[in-house]
């Protein structure tokens, strides 16, 4: 079967060399004086500046003033479709009321930005942040909707707010049954309320208008230019579509991709069977599948986590198996049977174990290959028993962690689990200390995709607000040096591409300049830190300003 062709944007003919800045190391200490000879897509030489300079002098010598010189960032979770469409959407990301909420879709379908479709979208609802925290209603988007259908993503996008008509245009009554991996929440009466979790979704999204391709390749140019403008030079996009797929293939063979993609498939049947009879392309190249994603619970904050007990603030409830463990675990062996990578989300602890037992069962698998393979994942593991949080690096498992979450979700994620099990939550140290890879990164557009508050977020684990005083949970902080860690050499470990995330010679020529001494900057400066300058094969890429 023939490979697509993706083509790599030109490296630059003429080497640089890059001087003047702190050579940023693995353990945070800093290198002065050292410099990078760049050239052909690759990190030529690292030593000392004027030794780099004579060995290359027809080399192009960058002078930067002062800063930092370290491998450009990784973004190792996004939905990179889903940040691009922010554009056309009402955010309501941040909103601190239900009537903000409303006033934010009330001006955002006065505008006319929602296009032509007929339907008014948006994303970034979070009812943990109103002071009433009960979920909104269908009838409470009735009087700024009127009879276009509304779909609004919860922040987590496990949960879905609409009103009348798109229950109508769905056909969801109260004689609708729950779907597998999913609920249609319902008042007193048995009515559905307007808010449908995980696998509930799907009964709207499959009557609302799906973008075509020209809507798409723009969506996700624009998301990777979002990613590329704040340092980033390679995202893993975690769980795309068939069209998805073919957007980004068409990009990548014009040259069009302005980042490296890392690219896990959505958990669909069909198009498991075709992609993984291809062979896993093995060099690094600025578009590439590298695994699937597969969903075993929800979220925490609408209560779909699937946990070991019953919640605390909901005590009929453990939350959900958004997809039948059993059809996960078959999925998973067929993924690590061809070669490619599974990536399991798994946020409750009962999730978390669940995603353990399976990769402890397969990897003692007569079935599977020997040849080198690369690292299973669990992505999120947000609530883990501090006895599965050491089995991570026993097992070979990446935590896959997104630090913002934990800042963003502190103040009421002890609600959900009480006091007892509070400890579970972010046990980054834990799988630290238990030899775990750490991957880091965001879950945009869940959260904000800037790595500064990322980093900032893990070595505190305090908010903007330096909320709580100290940190909540405070042993489980990581280091500035774990952080850019995770980001850099953690996220390409977790890959298998030890070509990306270090500054060596024979390193891919993704390089990024921080025009400030990072090894030293104060942890609450560390939010305003902005990308200076960054380097993606070679070539200086051209950052925007917000």
């Amino acid at each position: 079967m023939p490979m697509p062709v993706h083509a790599l944007p030109p490296a630059p003919a003429q080497m640089l060399v890059l001087q003047g800045a702190e050579l940023w190391t693995d353990d945070g200490r800093g290198l002065p004086g050292q410099a990078l000879a760049l050239g052909k897509g690759r990190i030529l030489a690292v030593g000392p500046c004027a030794d780099v300079v004579r060995r290359y002098p027809r080399a192009r010598v960058i002078q930067l003033p002062g800063g930092t010189l370290l491998p450009g960032f990784i973004e190792g979770h996004a939905h990179v479709l889903g940040l691009g469409r922010l554009a056309a959407q009402a955010v309501l990301t941040g909103a601190p009321t239900l009537e903000a909420a409303l006033d934010r879709v009330r001006a955002f379908t006065a505008s006319g930005a929602s296009g032509a479709s007929g339907w008014i979208e948006g994303r970034g609802w979070d009812q943990n942040l109103w002071p009433v925290k009960s979920f909104p209603t269908a009838r409470d988007l009735e009087a700024v909707t009127g009879d276009r259908p509304a779909a609004l993503e919860r922040v987590d996008g496990h949960a879905l707010w609409v009103n009348a008509a798109a229950l109508a245009r769905a056909g969801i009554t109260r004689a609708t049954p729950d779907p597998a991996g999913g609920s249609i929440l319902r008042d007193a009466r048995g009515e559905p309320t307007g808010i449908l979790l995980d696998g509930a979704m799907e009964l709207v999204d499959r009557v609302r208008p799906a973008p075509g391709p020209a809507a798409l390749e723009a969506s996700l140019a624009r998301g990777l230019a979002q990613l590329r403008d704040l340092g980033f030079s390679s995202v893993a996009d975690m769980g795309i579509d068939a069209g998805t797929l073919e957007a980004y293939r068409r990009l990548a063979k014009a040259g069009r991709l302005p980042i490296r993609v890392f690219a896990y498939l959505s958990h669909d049947t069909r198009l498991m069977l075709r992609e993984l009879r291809r062979p896993r392309v093995a060099t690094t190249s600025f578009f590439q599948v590298q695994g699937v994603k597969f969903y075993l619970d929800g979220a925490l904050g609408s209560r779909g986590a699937r946990l070991l007990e019953p919640y605390a603030d909901a005590p009929t409830s453990v939350g959900l198996w958004v997809t039948d463990p059993k059809r996960v675990r078959a999925d998973v062996k067929a993924t690590l049977k061809a070669g490619y990578q599974p990536a399991i989300h798994a946020i409750g602890d009962a999730a978390n174990r669940t995603a353990l037992d399976l990769f402890a069962a397969l990897g003692s698998s007569s079935a599977l290959p020997r040849r080198a393979a690369l690292p299973p994942r669990i992505e999120h593991a947000q609530i883990v028993t501090r006895e599965d949080a050491r089995r991570f690096g026993a097992l070979g498992v990446v935590a896959s962690i997104q630090p913002v979450h934990c800042t963003d979700d502190h103040a009421w994620t002890p609600s959900r689990l009480g006091p007892a099990r509070e400890a579970e939550a972010y046990p980054w140290r834990a799988f630290l200390q238990g030899g775990a890879v750490l991957a880091l990164g965001s879950d945009a557009p869940v959260a904000d995709p800037n790595p500064f508050l990322g980093l900032a977020s893990a070595e505190t684990r305090q908010d903007a607000a330096l909320d709580p005083p100290g940190g909540w949970l405070p042993d489980q902080r990581l280091t500035r040096a774990e952080a850019v860690r995770g980001y850099t050499r953690g996220n390409a470990s977790a890959l298998g591409r030890p070509e990306l995330g270090v500054l060596k010679a024979g390193a891919l020529a993704d390089v990024l300049w921080v025009q400030a001494p990072l090894r030293s900057v104060a942890p609450e400066a560390l939010r305003n830190l902005k990308p200076g300058r960054l380097w993606v094969n070679g070539l200086e890429a051209t950052l925007e300003r917000p």
